[in-house]
Parts: structure tokens; C-alpha cells; sequence
């Protein structure tokens, strides 16, 4: 169940005892129980970026006391990672090539690092020589579980000044750059206020235009791998068949078909402005309706995503209503019983039953220690730099 930020701060509201609504308090202990039976709340790269641009860092905290310990950290992957794949079927599907199906790749992971950059990756010791030793793993996650949420959380105020001086560009400056996303939406959506586009033309250009803006590097790169180009979708065709076959395959690729069908709805309402929270939205949603049973989303993206028929596509319960998830986590759990509670968070080391907000208590001290660090790591235990949420909040995938 993918919970829109908004109904994360409703929970976070009802959990420090200010509820909005008195029912608020009843969904936030139903999605407690069902966590703890093993459905997941996955989060987003939208959701750091979201809640980094939340000024004050207590009403951050509050939203990271909620978050942490229902989602466990737990992320869906990044976005190029899953585009390629869905792209690489799409040209399956269309070209034969690849010749086989690629494998679906894994969609849920741990932490920023997956959301980011789609590569897991938690802290451990590293010795001098660039060695992973190992260390008490229970201990060794309750200090990964501590550093994920402060990631989540983001940095105290009397951490700035220091992390402007490296470079730090806070979320809300970031948007704020000329030559924004929002700015490019509302251009185009100027240049098409004079001309008179059936639904069909006006879905064609929007689909064009996100092959071209939002995924050429993307797209290039896989050309390039597998020796093809664009012209081979389309074949020798020319004019509207030419466009249909470009429509068709795009239609072959969910989360790129769900942005493009959502944003040439809006750019049908002449009437609208173009903000930051509805790229965010069409980001985060685009990107999570093809991989979760239940989408809990605001009434206007919930209305937008009827009307493009992504949710029967994907068999994929979209809702606006934050006091139907009890309902809707009932039905969940009837149908798929206890969930084996197995998670990416074994590879790093057991749980004790709790997700640890505070910092741990240091390692006991050995020889072994002797000149090591504590470092960031893949899988094969080479050293990562973390991403950075609040210079990369927006469009992790560009420049």
C-alpha cells in the first residue's frame, strides 16, 4: 500500500495527539497492525524530497517517528532502474529484441540509497585497507536504522551552516533555480493555449514530447546497447501510422503511459497553473501504481488516474479516502494472509522486534578496529558515496 505524503503527516498528526480527525488515531493503529503482519508501506524518492522541503526539523522528526518504523525504510527502487526494464519489455514486446523477456528486477530494497540510485547499500566497518570486518550485526542495524531515519529526517538547523559550506543545496532553493521542471510544464502549456488539439493529437504531442525530455538519455543508452533506433518502432511507416506505432509502444511502458496520460489531462484544463507538488505527484504515482495493490492518494490525482484507466489496467485500488484504509488493509491481509516478514533489512542483520530511532551505543572496541571507519557499502563491499536528497529531490534521473 503506497501512502501519499499527505496521509503520512495526517499519521504523523495523530500519532504526537493532535489528530485532524478524530478517526485519524483508528487508521493509524490499523496500519500499525498491518505492518506488523507484514504488508508493506514502501516510500518513494518523492517522499524524501517532500519531506526535506519541511522547513521546521520537529515537525519533520515527528513525521520520521511514523514513518521509520511502519515502512521500516523500505523504498521503491529508483527510477531509471525500473524505466530500463520496462522499456527493454516494451522493446521485447514490439521489436523481438532483446530476444528474451528481461527478468523483472527487484522493486523494493532499503533506504535512500535504493530510492536513489537503486543500488542497496547500508553502513558497515571498514578496516584501513578497505576491508568489511564483521562486527555484532544486530548492533550493525540498529545503527543503519538510526542513520536511514536521520536521512529521512534530514539535518538539524545548526547543521547548516556546515553543510552549505560543502555544497548542500537546500530542497525549496533548489525548485526555485531558473529552468525548472515546473517552468518547462508551464511553457508548454502556454504554447499549446492557442492551438486546437483533438484529445488524440494532444495525447500524441505529450507522449512525443516525454520520449524526447524525459527519457532521451535513457532511451540512448539502451539503442546504443542493443544497435536500435527509433525509426525501428515506427518501421517505414510515415504520418498518423508512423504516430501510432510510436503511441502504441509507449503504451507498452506503465509509468511513462501514466505521467503522459496524466499531464495531457491537465494540459487539456487551460485553466490550470503548473506547480511543484503535481510533478511530484505524477513523479511518485506514475511510478508506484505498476508495482503496489493500493494507491492512497489526494481526490485531484486520484480523479486523474480514473479518468486515464491506470488503476484497471495495473488491477491497482487507487483512493482518496484516508478512512477507508482500514477497510482496504482488511481486505489486504484476508487475501494474502500473514506475509512471511522476510525484508531487505536481513542482509545487514536480525531484528529485535523494534525500528531504533536513537543512535546506538558504540562498538565494543577491539584490535580489529584499530584505524577502521564506518562505511557506506554495496553488496560486493565497495564503497558508495550517499546520495544526496536535498540537491537531488526533484529529478534524480537529470543533470
Amino acid at each position: 500500500m503506497y501512502l501519499d505524503q499527505w496521509v503520512w503527516i495526517r499519521l504523523a498528526r495523530a500519532n504526537v495527539g493532535r489528530p485532524q480527525h478524530k478517526e485519524d488515531q483508528r487508521v493509524l493503529e490499523a496500519v500499525r497492525a498491518a505492518a506488523a503482519k507484514g504488508i508493506l508501506f514502501p516510500l518513494s524518492a518523492t517522499h524524501y524530497a517532500e519531506t526535506g522541503r519541511i522547513l521546521d526539523w520537529r515537525q519533520r522528526k515527528d513525521l520520521t517517528d511514523v514513518v521509520a518504523p511502519i515502512s521500516l525504510m523500505q523504498t521503491i527502487r529508483a527510477q531509471p532502474v525500473l524505466m530500463r526494464h520496462q522499456f527493454l519489455v516494451a522493446l521485447h514486446e514490439t521489436l523481438g529484441r532483446p530476444a528474451f523477456c528481461p527478468p523483472r528486477p527487484e522493486v523494493l530494497g532499503v533506504g535512500v540509497h535504493w530510492g536513489f540510485s537503486g543500488v542497496q547499500a547500508f553502513f558497515k566497518v571498514v578496516n584501513n585497507e578497505g576491508q568489511v570486518i564483521d562486527v555484532d550485526r544486530k548492533r550493525l542495524r540498529h545503527f543503519n536504522e538510526y542513520a536511514e531515519a536521520a536521512v529521512f529526517t534530514g539535518p538539524l538547523p545548526n547543521d547548516l551552516p556546515g553543510l552549505f559550506d560543502l555544497g548542500y543545496v537546500a530542497p525549496r532553493d533548489l525548485e526555485n533555480r531558473p529552468g525548472s521542471r515546473v517552468e518547462y510544464e508551464q511553457w508548454l502549456s502556454e504554447q499549446l493555449g492557442d492551438r486546437s488539439l483533438d484529445a488524440d493529437d494532444l495525447r500524441a504531442l505529450v507522449m512525443a514530447r516525454e520520449i524526447h525530455h524525459e527519457y532521451t538519455d535513457l532511451l540512448n543508452g539502451i539503442f546504443a546497447e542493443y544497435r536500435l533506433t527509433l525509426s525501428m518502432i515506427t518501421g517505414s511507416s510515415t504520418g498518423m501510422a508512423s504516430r501510432a506505432k510510436a503511441v502504441a509502444f509507449m503504451e507498452r511502458v506503465p509509468t511513462a503511459r501514466i505521467s503522459a496520460d496524466m499531464k495531457a489531462l491537465l494540459f487539456r484544463n487551460k485553466g490550470r497553473s503548473w506547480s511543484w507538488n503535481m510533478l511530484r505527484d505524477i513523479d511518485a504515482l506514475s511510478l508506484a501504481i505498476p508495482y503496489c495493490h493500493v494507491i492512497v492518494t489526494d481526490k485531484d490525482a486520484a480523479d486523474l488516474l480514473r479518468r486515464t484507466g491506470a488503476g484497471i489496467r495495473h488491477d491497482t485500488n487507487i483512493v482518496a479516502k484516508l478512512h477507508s484504509i482500514p477497510e482496504l488493509l482488511d481486505d489486504l491481509t484476508s487475501s494474502v494472509g500473514n506475509v512471511a516478514s522476510k525484508t531487505g533489512w536481513d542482509e545487514i542483520g536480525p531484528s529485535d522486534g523494534e525500528y531504533h530511532l536513537q543512535i546506538p551505543e558504540p562498538l565494543p572496541y577491539d584490535d580489529r578496529l584499530a584505524g577502521a571507519s564506518m562505511r557506506l557499502v554495496d553488496a560486493s563491499g565497495r564503497a558508495l558515496v550517499m546520495p544526496n536528497s536535498g540537491t537531488k529531490s526533484v529529478r534524480q534521473r537529470h543533470n
